[in-house]
């Protein structure tokens, strides 16, 4: 049991259940009444029972805090701080006129006890209160004048006439309570300047009267009126909850808004009414059961695509790379459906689902991204619960996508994909829009949510690309034209170091992108992979035929058949090595193993059984695997039948098609194709292919006049393939 193998692959079942049940997906009915003003309605929405309309949230918030606002702030009298105030003032008057009436007690020692008294004084109120006739006219007024300021009432803040920013307060005292204007309370610095006023009248020469008048009057000067903030703050809010927040009724059967209709103001304060009652209604088991609905249609999904996978597409399905692809972009659109439909609030249309196959079809083929367009296409509308009108327009889109990549070659091409999607999205929308009878306002607002859905799926598969391609090890066209530069490193060092071997590889390659061409598979894929498929030869360039001088002899005479033999198999694990040193994507990397097979080398094998008759065959084999793909398997004939024209002395049309044929019946009772998945009917139009090119390199030329007639030279029939 692989336990990773089938760990990753239940982590991404459980990932699309997850993201099914938590994805903050609509409301079902209640989202079908989510409308702003000035929008058309989708649907005929009538009352299903009695109503009544709330106000809008912001418009009741506003309300409730003028309410709360028009309450002024209560105010309540201090009776005991009034008591104090004058009480205190009495028992200071009384011994400041018995101390200042006393002969007895000097000046100096007046000053001190007046001090004394408990009442804190200035140096120069007490000289002054030292005088009698001062003092006695003094203490005389300031006991009416102390008893009219508070009987007017003293408060702690007041600013231009208002208290508190109001100009009148509530005025408790007592049991009594009445609205009182702010301008009748004075402020501290209010009542001291009115004593200051009355003083200056009382002593108009006498500025030490004026003076004694100020400072006595300080310590005795207090807010006799205080400020009940508690009973204020919930007299505003009693007054914000007496607001009435609803402002109609709605009977049953009532019809609210009519299919294609302006939204009005009116008509979205009843439908959010609406929405909020059916929300409310809601309990535990209709939350429970959305989420596991979701999750049982994911699962369902999953199902149906991973047994698509299996039963077509094999090597996919046993893929853990191309599942997680398949897992990512899946997670890409839900997610993007979710965001744009239910959080955004835009329309279905900007889904942009034909990410998916724009990816797909890019780094597969199109079967796997047309059959993963309906099952996403599907899945997202159920899941994310968007309208019907989505799966049409998401088709049209995800099929023209596919297809607008089929022969990705330049960045470029992302471009002329985006205007073919943009043509299905508007094409799709204004079918629908004109089946429903959609007004022209309809019809350009669908139209431009059809637009940005092609910008947004081809600016997000333009971004997806490179990073799916690094994370899952998969190859778009797009890097296999950036592999074939023959001006890449590797390729350089091959035509400087292995140059027979670079010139078989470039010629494989013509042959290989003929027959792909041929039976419609990756032409791209199987030239680029000729380009490499040989780079192991790197290692030792010397001991390949291809590479060996023609006048010197085979380093092969030298060695015994099993060592030559082990010699010309190490080419493909140093070829793996120098393939993974330079990061080859894996469809490149798998040509270079798959193009042998499990083939014997024909030759050494021979050769050995002449010494030793039992020298085993799977010693003289390569390593495999077979080809498993019909690219690697197109490689495998085309480097077959290259290197065996190489070896016709008169390579005519005739002789060119009894050889390929040759080859390729060789390698089918071989078993070599038997995982490929070629047909007969494919096998003969690579056959068809080859034969036109490989005329063209090998055409027998006509002698020079004066060259000699030499004789027919038998090539070297040893090659490794």
């Amino acid at each position: 049991m692989r336990w990773g193998y089938y760990a990753q692959r239940l982590l991404m079942v459980v990932t699309l259940l997850a993201a099914a049940a938590l994805l903050p997906t609509g409301h079902g009915a209640g989202d079908r009444l989510r409308y702003r003003e000035g929008d058309i309605a989708r649907e005929r929405v009538v009352a299903p029972y009695d109503f009544r309309v709330q106000k809008d949230e912001p418009v009741l918030r506003r309300e409730q805090e003028e309410a709360g606002l028009a309450v002024p702030p209560v105010y309540v009298v201090d009776t005991r701080a009034q008591a104090d105030v004058l009480n205190r003032w009495s028992a200071f008057q009384d011994h400041a006129l018995a101390l200042v009436s006393d002969v007895r007690v000097s000046p100096a020692e007046r000053v001190a006890r007046l001090k004394a008294l408990g009442v804190p004084l200035e140096e120069n109120a007490a000289d002054a209160l030292a005088a009698p006739g001062r003092a006695r006219k003094a203490l005389g007024a300031m006991g009416g004048w102390l008893a009219e300021l508070v009987q007017s009432g003293i408060v702690a803040e007041k600013k231009g006439g208002f208290i508190l920013g109001y100009r009148n307060v509530t005025l408790r005292e007592g049991e009594t309570e009445a609205l009182a204007p702010a301008s009748r309370f004075l402020e501290r610095k209010e009542a001291l300047d009115r004593l200051a006023q009355r003083a200056r009248e009382l002593f108009p020469n006498d500025p030490r009267g004026v003076q004694l008048v100020v400072g006595l009057a300080g310590p005795f000067v207090q807010s006799t009126v205080l400020y009940d903030r508690a009973e204020t703050e919930w007299r505003r809010v009693q007054a914000q909850g007496a607001v009435s927040g609803v402002i109609g009724t709605v009977k049953k059967d009532e019809l609210i808004v009519d299919a294609n209709e302006r939204v009005s103001r009116e008509a979205v304060q009843k439908l959010r009414s609406l929405r909020n009652l059916e929300l409310a209604k809601s309990n535990q088991s209709e939350f429970l059961y959305p989420p596991v609905a979701r999750m049982l249609l994911m699962l369902l999904f999953i199902a149906a695509f991973a047994t698509y996978l299996r039963m077509e597409l094999l090597a996919v399905y046993r893929d853990n790379g191309m599942l997680a692809m398949f897992t990512l972009l899946t997670l890409a659109v839900l997610g993007s459906a979710v965001g744009l439909v239910t959080v955004a609030g835009f329309s279905e249309f900007t889904v942009p689902l034909a990410l998916a196959p724009l990816v797909v079809a890019s780094l597969l083929e199109k079967r796997p991204a047309l059959v993963f367009t309906l099952v996403v296409a599907v899945l997202v509308t159920a899941v994310a619960e968007l309208r019907a009108p989505f799966v049409p327009v998401a088709m049209m889109g995800g099929v023209t996508a596919t297809y607008s990549v089929s022969r990705l070659r330049h960045r470029w091409h992302f471009v002329r994909a985006f205007f073919a999607i943009m043509l299905a999205n508007l094409a799709a929308i204004l079918a629908w829009d004109l089946a429903q009878t959609a007004t022209t306002q309809v019809l350009l607002r669908d139209a431009m949510w059809g637009g940005l859905n092609a910008f947004l799926s081809t600016m997000l598969a333009f971004m997806f690309l490179p990073l799916v391609e690094s994370l899952f090890r998969l190859t778009s066209d797009i890097t296999l034209l950036e592999l074939s530069d023959l001006n890449r490193p590797l390729l350089r060092r091959l035509q400087l170091e292995a140059p027979g071997t670079y010139h078989h590889s470039m010629v494989v390659g013509s042959l290989a992108e003929a027959a792909a061409e041929a039976i419609n598979a990756n032409s791209l894929l199987a030239r680029v992979a000729a380009y490499y498929h040989d780079i192991g030869k790197l290692a030792k360039p010397e001991y390949y035929a291809e590479n060996e001088p023609a006048s010197s002899r085979s380093r092969h005479e030298k060695l015994t058949p099993s060592m030559s033999a082990l010699v010309v198999k190490s080419h493909i694990t140093e070829g793996l090595e120098l393939a993974r040193k330079q990061r080859l994507p894996r469809a490149v990397l798998d040509a270079i193993p798959e193009h042998h097979g499990t083939m014997v080398m024909a030759f050494f094998y021979h050769k050995a059984l002449e010494t030793d008759p039992g020298a085993r065959r799977e010693d003289y084999s390569y390593p495999g695997p077979r080809p498993r793909s019909k690219e690697t398997a197109i490689l495998m004939l085309a480097d077959g039948v290259e290197g065996a024209s190489r070896a016709l002395a008169e390579p005519t049309p005739s002789r060119i098609r009894g050889l390929v044929q040759r080859i390729i019946d060789e390698r089918v009772r071989d078993g070599q194709l038997d995982d490929c998945g070629l047909t007969l009917q494919e096998l003969a139009r690579i056959r068809e292919s080859f034969i036109p090119v490989l005329t063209a390199i090998f055409h027998v030329r006509a002698p020079y006049p004066d060259a000699p007639k030499r004789a027919g030279r038998e090539s070297d029939t040893r090659r490794d393939a």
